[in-house]
């Protein structure tokens, strides 16, 4: 009883200040409760109903094109790829480049497609590459990525990523190329520097086996990246 009691009065209050401001009054009879809690500015400048219902659409396209933000992350990188070595023998210090884009669409809570391409040119020759990616949040701590490419590396894989402490993650991954059926195995091991920079160490073990340390810093707008590759 108390409950409906306290909800009665709300409501009574919430009329009582729409019908005591001219403006809220104004904007309740052209969109109703929509249109006072849109967030439209309810300034003096909004005096007939041409300037609120402009104002309404304004505010009602910005939150669909926020919300359309908040599911859909569009990014693109370009990577300069530096060999000491041919420098050493007199050649450019310059090997190759490389240009990425990448889309990610949050399909639900726990899933995340990612859509991604690249082009890369080493020496006189290259190519490019299309990815599908899956990514699925099993845990609070732990993920699982289902990944397909074709092009330059064609190839279907599988890593699975979990937090080791609060600062460091460890992924283990696994892939088959479809051009020669050979298996890669990788192992990263990342950790937090800092809240806008981490680093990584990497191993990959198969038919071009590697080592890397590497280095990126991501910001909300730009990142850079660096990496050291044996």
């Amino acid at each position: 009883m108390k409950d409906i009691a306290t909800e009665n009065f709300q409501k009574i209050r919430e009329a009582y200040e729409i019908l005591s401001d001219a403006h809220k009054r104004q904007i309740y009879d052209i969109y109703g409760m929509e249109g006072l809690t849109s967030g439209l500015e309810l300034g003096p400048r909004l005096k007939t109903p041409e300037e609120i219902r402009e104002e309404f659409e304004r505010v009602k396209q910005r939150r669909e094109e926020e919300k359309f933000a908040a599911h859909v992350r569009p990014s693109g990188s370009f990577l300069a790829n530096l060999s000491l070595p041919q420098l050493l023998n007199g050649y450019s210090l310059i090997k190759g480049m490389a240009m990425a884009s990448e889309v990610q669409s949050h399909v639900s809570k726990k899933d995340t497609i990612v859509l991604s391409g690249n082009l890369a040119v080493t020496g006189e020759s290259g190519g490019g590459a299309a990815t599908a990616m899956l990514r699925h949040q099993a845990s609070s701590v732990s993920s699982i990525e289902i990944v397909a490419s074709a092009g330059l590396r064609s190839l279907v894989g599988f890593q699975t990523s979990r937090h080791l402490s609060l600062h460091s993650t460890g992924t283990l991954g696994l892939s088959v190329s479809l051009k020669d059926g050979s298996l890669n195995l990788s192992n990263t091991w990342t950790r937090q520097l800092s809240e806008v920079s981490s680093g990584n160490i990497q191993l990959v073990l198969g038919t071009d086996p590697t080592i890397a340390v590497g280095w990126q810093r991501k910001e909300e707008k730009n990142s850079a990246a660096g990496e050291l590759k044996v």
